[in-house]
């Protein structure tokens, strides 16, 4: 019934970002809009990292295409949905296009994540978590729906530091949303996710490594913030714990390496905004892998944590339990591992100093 809807969900996005992404490559490098490599960043020249813009004009193209060739009830779903997300998604464009040219500081980005999430929450997109004295409460829905999609918008954007790793762990979540919509019979977000998943498939024509351009800012957090919207969504149809934990797993690495940016840093006594390099991909590079094995894994780490979570969402208790006994076993190794990689770091770079004399008289 909705055969025709669906493909078009999914070729649109894919090949207006697939048309698009080598025009703006083309006038990103002669604006100079350009990522240069530092020592956080695995590239070792200059990548033009304003790919977001074409997954946006994607992705909303697809949905107005797809509302326009529906039947009423769909129609009035998808514009629904898009009346609540629209102007939060576009002021979280606007922030990460802003980034991208002039390098916000991060408590900048995050007031303006803060405000685009709180006005999802404010119409109408909650995240439930299935406990009934949480979820009757509305000051405490909007705070935790804010937190969540903060959450997931800097949780994308943060792991967006190798080539196809964004658009590529974005795209298995956005599958794993597209099933849960099937077995939920909800069209509209079904919609919503076959396109997000479309344009990062055409994004990763260019983005996988080697890359020829990044997403950015622009794009990183768009994709986050539109798979916090799917995310809330289903809660919202089935509102129950296990939906909860569910969907949380279908989002698994991202927010795991966002966690661990925060817990690294408060164990290590740093700020908390303070870059570094100890992200989940560099840990996984320091042991030799190559850019496209360190996918690899990652991807099969994501691909394994959203199967467990759509049937953890279908009510199954032991894919659910496995999920978090995995999560948490990753977080306890990865966090060990990141702190003593700084460690070594440190104690490596006292001894540079003291070994280089003076220059004091």
């Amino acid at each position: 019934m909705f055969g025709l809807q669906a493909t078009l969900s999914v070729i649109i996005p894919f090949t207006v970002v697939a048309a698009l992404t080598p025009l703006i490559r083309k006038y990103a490098l002669r604006w100079r809009l350009g990522d240069k490599p530092n020592g956080r960043k695995i590239h070792t020249s200059t990548i033009p990292h304003v790919g977001g813009v074409g997954m946006v004009i994607g992705l909303f193209l697809a949905i107005g295409v797809t509302t326009l060739l529906s039947n009423d009830a769909l129609s009035l779903q998808l514009s629904t949905l898009f009346t609540r997300f629209a102007i939060p998604v576009v002021i979280i464009v606007a922030l990460g296009l802003t980034d991208d040219m002039k390098n916000l500081r991060a408590r900048q980005k995050l007031t303006v994540q803060i405000i685009a999430a709180l006005l999802l929450a404010l119409s109408g997109l909650h995240m439930l978590v299935g406990f009934a004295p949480f979820d009757r409460n509305l000051v405490v829905v909007i705070c935790v729906s804010t937190f969540y999609l903060v959450g997931m918008s800097s949780s994308v954007n943060l792991i967006d530091g190798l080539d196809g790793l964004a658009s590529g762990l974005s795209a298995i979540s956005s599958i794993a949303f597209v099933v849960l919509a099937a077995l939920f019979g909800a069209p509209h977000l079904l919609m919503v996710a076959l396109a997000v998943a479309g344009a990062c498939a055409g994004f990763l024509l260019y983005n996988y490594p080697p890359s020829r351009i990044f997403m950015g800012d622009t794009g990183s957090m768009f994709l986050g913030i539109m798979l916090g919207v799917l995310a809330c969504s289903f809660t919202m149809l089935q509102p129950t714990i296990n939906t909860f934990l569910g969907v949380s797993l279908i989002l698994a690495i991202p927010m795991l390496d966002a966690w661990l940016a925060i817990a690294r840093r408060l164990v290590l006594r740093r700020p908390v905004f303070q870059a570094d390099c100890q992200h989940i991909h560099h840990i996984i590079s320091s042991f030799g892998f190559s850019p496209r094995q360190n996918l690899g894994i990652l991807y099969s780490m994501q691909a394994v944590m959203a199967l467990l979570g759509v049937l953890a969402v279908r009510g199954q208790v032991v894919p659910l339990i496995l999920g978090l006994a995995l999560m948490t076993l990753l977080f306890a190794t990865f966090i060990r591992v990141m702190v003593a990689s700084e460690a070594r770091l440190d104690l490596s770079t006292q001894f540079v100093r003291s070994s280089v004399p003076s220059l004091e008289k």
